[in-house]
Parts: C-alpha cells; structure tokens; sequence
C-alpha cells in the first residue's frame, strides 16, 4: 500500500473515531435521566458490597444481608435528604431578612471601599450588580443548584434501589461465571481484576473524609452561633465529593451569612476553621488514606471534572473520579489502547513504566 493511501486511511480512522466519539457523547447527554440514577446505584453498590460481605462472614445468609444493607443506605439517603429539604424550607423563609441586612452592610461600607481606591464603589453598588452577585439569595441559588442536581437523580429512588438490590445480588456469582466461561484458572475479572477494589476505596475514603467534613464543618458553625448549622454540614459534606472546587463553594455561603448575622470576627472564624478543615483533610489525611490507589494525573482529574460537569452538570463533578478511573481501566485492558491509559496515570506510575500490562493471556 502506498504512503498515501496508507496517510487517508489513518485520516478516516481518526474521522471515524471522532465521530464515534461524538455520537457516544450526544447519547450520554440525551439519556441522562436514565444513566444518572442507574451510576448513583452502582455506585452505592460498589461502597455497600464490603458490608454484605462483612454480614456474610458473621454467617448471616446473603438473602438477609442484601435486604438489610439496601434499607440501611436508602434510610441513609432519605435521612440526608428530608433533613437537607427542612433546612432549606426554613431557610427560604427568613432569607429576605438575611438580604436585607446584607444590603445595609454593603453600603455602610460606601467610605471604606472608596477609601481602599474603589472611587466610584457607590455608583457600582447603584446598578445593583454586586448585591445581585452577592446576596446570600444568589450564593444559595448556586449551592442549592448543585445539591438539588444529586438530590433529583437520588429522587428517582426506584430506580438507584432496584439498581442496587440486583448488583449486590450478582456481586456473589461474578467470580463463578468467569470461571464457567473462561474456565477455573481464569482470574475473577480477567483484565478488569482489582478495579471494583481501587473504586469501592476510593468511593468508601471520599465517603468517611466527606462525612468527617461535613460534621466538623457543621459544629464549627454552631461553636460560632451561625443559624442553620445542620445545613452548612450537609453541603460541606455533599460537595466534598467535588474535587477541587467543592471545599471552596462550601465555603462561600456560610461565611456571607456569618458577616450579615453576625460580624467580621465570626466570619474569619469560619473562613479560617473551614481553610483548617479542608487542608488538613484534603491535603493530608485524604492522600495519605488514598495512596496510589488511583494512580490518576492531578490534570486529568481536574480535566475530567471539567468534562463530566459540562456533560451531566454538578452530578457528573461528583462522578468523575470513579468514571475516569473506570474508563483508564478499560484502556488499560486492551494492548492498542494502553498508551491512553499511561497518559492518564499519574507521575509516578510512569516512572515506575506505565501500568501493568493487561493480563488477557490468563484467561482461556
């Protein structure tokens, strides 16, 4: 075959795949009131399957197990959820108040502004873009915004609880049904062994260091006397789930409503006990609970984030770890496509030569 011929035919495989790509992508979007709930069920599987096993060891029978462990996480659901929904209800009703004295407190501040060199602070504040920005209202609707994307999909809860019972009821006969269509020497997942373990981890860390968040984050703001402390908790607990940038939203509406309810000292307070928080946990503690067991770029991750954010909005943020994780598994499981699972490790995976290579000669 001439160079040419051999040029246009890599050209039209790189078309095809871009287009492949592209329908994959429409359909992910298209499909997503199916897809989400079905991804939330799956992934309460993932962290749920060690208690079954837990239960299965003190010789409790599987079919009592899965019951009692599919109450317990959609009791878990529903308790986050009702507590989360009275909050806010009660919040809605005072927020015009909280506005109010948000207002006040931007222009007492006229002087010190301008004294800062903001000469024309009052003008700006006249056409009303920073209180429109600024006001615990719009804060609230951006956080609310977030939250209310997870709490819709965990409303379909039908659909998450059927899709949990029945992975949690083949989770015991996967290692048999390899083993009876590749035969007894194949390994239990064949390419794809280890996966479930490195995202139930990372599922199971992210949920305890989320959980330890949220609760310190919620008596900080009751050490301090801010109202509705529970629902501070709750939403530093859900965006934590976000990398990067959940820790910093969380942030942002109790610390405005601490400088209306209460003043500059209490706000620091918070700004500062949230900053302690988040950099002991995430920098620190997180890490080092994690290990490598991801092995996945920081780049990537913050790419992915982006991605699955625009794709499936605040959800897909809050999935994209175990998504990317599952997705440089599966590169990883075939020869032609490993190099795009090297590019998505981390650093010091490639130093150590790449990932493993994949074991698909075990099997048959």
């Amino acid at each position: 075959m001439s160079d040419g011929l051999v040029k246009r035919s890599n050209a039209l495989q790189v078309l095809l795949a871009a287009a492949a790509l592209v329908v994959v992508i429409a359909g992910l979007d298209a499909a997503e009131e199916i897809i989400l709930p079905i991804l939330f069920g799956a992934f309460l599987s993932i962290t749920t399957l060690p208690m079954v096993r837990g239960l299965q060891r003190l010789g409790i029978p599987t079919l009592i197990g899965i019951p009692v462990v599919v109450l317990l996480a959609a009791g878990a659901l529903v308790g986050i959820i009702s507590v989360f929904a009275a909050t806010v209800s009660q919040f809605g009703k005072d927020i015009g108040a909280y506005e109010v004295a948000f207002n006040e407190l931007v222009r007492h501040n006229i002087e010190l502004m301008e004294w800062l060199g903001f000469s024309d602070f009052e003008a700006f504040l006249q056409t009303g873009e920073l209180t429109d920005l600024l006001t615990p209202t719009a804060i609230m609707r951006l956080v609310t915004t977030t939250v209310n994307g997870v709490v819709n999909v965990l409303g379909r809860v039908v659909i998450v609880v059927v899709t949990l019972t029945f992975i949690l009821l083949e989770a015991s006969e996967i290692e048999q049904k390899v083993q009876v269509a590749f035969g007894s020497d194949a390994q239990p997942a064949g390419p794809f062994a280890g996966a479930g373990e490195k995202v139930t981890r990372y599922l199971l860390i992210k949920t305890i260091v989320s959980a330890f968040t949220g609760v310190t984050a919620g008596l900080l703001c009751r050490f301090v006397g801010l109202d509705f402390w529970v629902m501070w908790g709750v939403i530093a607990f859900m965006l934590n789930y976000i990398p990067t940038i959940g820790s910093i939203l969380a942030a942002i509406p109790p610390m405005l409503l601490a400088m209306v309810q209460l003043d500059v000292g209490p706000t620091l307070a918070i700004g500062s006990g949230y900053a302690v928080i988040n950099i002991t946990l995430g920098n620190f503690i997180e890490p080092r609970l994690m290990g490598q067991s991801l092995g996945l770029s920081p780049l990537v991750v913050f790419l992915s984030l982006v991605f699955w954010g625009w794709l499936w909005g605040p959800v897909g943020m809050l999935l994209c770890v175990p998504l990317t994780v599952m997705a440089k598994l599966v590169l990883e499981s075939n020869e032609e496509t490993r190099w795009l699972a090297v590019l998505l490790g981390s650093p010091r995976e490639v130093r150590r030569g790449g990932p493993p290579p994949p074991r698909l000669e075990s099997i048959g």
